[in-house]
């Protein structure tokens, strides 16, 4: 198994035998992206593609990454993975992958994925750094102002010193939501 970066420039001529894979990676981003924006993504370089060919250069796999600029820190970051074989190209995949983050000024890699890649990464080293928890169906809620029981410090609790204009205020903030 043989794993090439591809150029920009070259993703529309390979398109038709990525789709497949781009179909599967679709439902893990849980609405988060369709086909078109991962494509665009690739397009412009903001990720990086990767893809994984048999000895017939059939393609059997491909991956997803780009270079995460955070304040302190530029990672290597695995954003999507699909294919066939998995265990047969992974690992010199993910070592070509560390030797490329290297020479790009990287100084780790990281993986968004599902819990699997916990145990199947931790075999080369790769630490659970931490655990993204999400909720759906948002709703709206009235927020309400809260008085304070703070005290000034001598026993006594503090009053306001609104007067019947602050009174309507707090009175028409309170009846508003978020």
């Amino acid at each position: 198994m043989q794993s090439s970066l591809v150029p920009p420039e070259y993703i529309r001529s390979i398109y038709p035998e990525i789709e497949p894979f781009l179909d599967k990676l679709i439902p893990i981003t849980n609405g988060r992206f369709i086909k078109i924006d991962l494509l665009h993504d690739l397009l412009i370089g903001k990720q990086h593609l990767w893809i994984v060919t048999d000895d017939e250069e059939y393609i059997v796999g491909m991956v997803m990454t780009e270079v995460l600029h955070y304040p302190r820190k530029r990672i290597l970051g695995i954003q999507y993975c699909a294919g066939e074989k998995l265990s047969e190209w992974m690992d010199s995949t993910l070592e070509m992958l560390e030797n490329w983050a290297l020479d790009n000024e990287c100084e780790a890699m990281e993986l968004t994925g599902r819990k699997g890649w916990v145990k199947k990464l931790a075999l080369q080293e790769w630490k659970q750094e931490y655990v993204v928890v999400k909720k759906d169906n948002l709703k709206k809620t009235k927020l309400s102002l809260v008085k304070s029981e703070k005290k000034d410090g001598k026993g006594k609790q503090k009053q306001s010193a609104s007067t019947g204009d602050s009174k309507r205020r707090n009175a028409n903030l309170s009846k508003q939501t978020a």
